[in-house]
């Protein structure tokens, strides 16, 4: 699989990465991580099926479950992009 990198398409990429309990509130509230420095993975095709590009776009390998602004390139690397952490449950109150 090869994945087409858009290096002129740098953005961050944040999501929550914990939650932690304010004791004052006692509310859950997020803790967020960012990722600075984040290519677009702009397409994503079989070996195959890649094509000639216009520079500064390139093609470069990927997995093969890679796609298309769910995962990023950094550094050479190219990985899925972090989803949020669901809220932990709160507890139900049990009734007397």
């Amino acid at each position: 699989m090869k994945a087409l990198i858009s290096p002129n398409e740098v953005s961050s990429w944040t999501w929550i990465s914990s939650w932690v309990k304010n004791p004052q509130t006692d509310i859950w509230e997020p803790v967020y991580s960012t990722i600075d420095g984040c290519v677009r993975v702009a397409q994503v095709e079989s070996d195959d099926k890649i094509f000639d590009v216009a520079e500064p776009l390139y093609w470069t390998n990927c997995p093969d479950d890679c796609v298309e602004d769910y995962w990023y390139y950094k550094n050479g690397v190219i990985s899925e992009k972090p989803k949020d952490v669901e809220p932990p449950l709160t507890p139900v109150e049990i009734l007397p």
